[in-house]
């Protein structure tokens, strides 16, 4: 259990808070929850600096969910991880008998089209790691050594061939690799796209409704990207003109945030200066390469750029709501970080819950945040992955929906 004094809002921080929360809902957002949504929260994985971004998979094909996550430190450590869930509240850590690919950037699939779940572990060690899955929690490891370390990955057909190919965000010089997969667990590749471009996250989404995989990328230098595919298979960038101080985004979610039939981008990471309030970044997507900026209720407080965004209906109204990772204005100790749930009115209108049980603080940073239901109550529960600048500081929190 997570002490609760780590918990514990300075008086000032929950004020302001309080303020906030009853403009937002002046300005149209939707109002706060009759009771705490979330209650305390289960760790896993403690005394570990745990890296984006973990996988909400079923490993061993029981039914319920299992966590696949790598941790940074400690490094001589195997990184790689993964809890079979029984469809409670309760994970069982599997026993580690695949090789360590070291912080890695996830993804899962059935590679080799074998009817098991197959994991691509992107490593931050200039190589990727195909896992060949068996059903059981036991995987055979191929190794392509790159050029680059990497930050996220993803497994997608993206030429409608029946064959999941590889999408690899570099960290600081390839940008993004394509490698098509013939089936069997062996990679070519075919494109490389944004070289030079530090990456952040990654997403794959049919952006302007051709039938299309497109590509939607945040990164530390050159801001949000999206990559559409045209029907002969080749990539056209879109820079989206996304604002930030600094040119970078951290975290991203994709969804239709106002039911319009076109797809919208949620961000979290970016900067608009030291005197004004941060937070979370909406732009609503209007088909043929337009967006509109929908923030309204996200920018909280004058806090430093955050990690973590997951789009879900958490309070069941029909609308996308968004639990990102945030710090409280002049909080700087390094468990100063919360979870902030803001509640969506499908408009772009957003309200910052403060009752929702989740702590605004006392948290190690988040690192990314994903949403699932993981005791099949039909409710999202959340699942973040934390780190710190310290050796050996982080965890994995779930928080289970009451």
């Amino acid at each position: 259990m997570i002490d609760c004094d780590r918990f514990s809002m300075r008086w000032w921080a929950a004020l302001i808070l309080l303020m906030l929360i009853d403009s937002q809902i002046a300005m149209g957002g939707s109002a706060p929850p009759s009771h705490a949504l979330y209650g305390e929260a289960v760790l896993l994985g403690e005394g570990r600096e745990w890296r984006p971004y973990p996988l909400l998979v079923d490993i061993n094909r029981d039914g319920h969910q299992d966590i696949v996550a790598t941790h940074r430190y400690p490094v001589d450590q195997n990184a790689l991880h993964i809890w079979a869930g029984d469809g409670t509240r309760t994970f069982r850590a599997m026993p580690q008998t695949w090789p360590s690919p070291g912080y890695s950037g996830l993804a899962a699939g059935d590679i080799n089209r074998d009817g098991h779940l197959d994991l691509l572990a992107a490593s931050h060690f200039s190589r990727f790691h195909t896992l060949l899955g068996d059903g059981t929690g036991r995987f055979t490891d191929r190794v392509v050594n790159t050029r680059d370390g990497y930050t996220a990955s993803e497994l997608v057909d993206i030429d409608g061939d029946g064959q999941l190919d590889a999408i690899l965000l570099g960290w600081q010089k390839t940008g993004i690799e394509i490698y098509r997969g013939n089936g069997a667990g062996q990679w070519v590749l075919s494109a490389q796209l944004m070289a030079g471009a530090i990456g952040r996250d990654l997403a794959t989404a049919d952006v302007n409704a051709d039938g299309k995989v497109d590509i939607v990328v945040a990164t530390a230098n050159r801001g949000v990207i999206v990559y559409l595919q045209n029907r002969i298979g080749d990539w056209l960038a879109q820079p989206t003109g996304f604002v930030s101080a600094t040119r970078e985004f951290r975290s991203l979610a994709v969804g239709d945030i106002n039911r319009d039939g076109h797809l919208d981008i949620a961000l979290n990471g970016g900067f608009q200066g030291l005197r004004e309030n941060n937070g979370p970044d909406v732009y609503l997507g209007g088909g043929q390469g337009r967006w509109t900026a929908a923030s309204n209720g996200l920018k909280v407080a004058p806090s430093p750029p955050a990690w973590g965004i997951a789009l879900g209906d958490v309070n069941q109204d029909g609308h996308l709501d968004i639990v990102a990772g945030g710090k409280t204005a002049g909080l700087s100790r390094h468990t100063a970080s919360g979870l902030l749930l803001f509640t969506g009115d499908g408009q772009g209108n957003w309200s910052l819950q403060t009752q929702s049980g989740l702590p605004a603080t006392g948290l190690l940073p988040p690192y990314s945040i994903r949403l699932n239901d993981l005791n099949r109550d039909g409710r999202l529960d959340i699942i973040v992955a934390h780190g710190a600048t310290k050796d050996n500081e982080g965890y994995l929190s779930i928080w289970f929906h009451k």
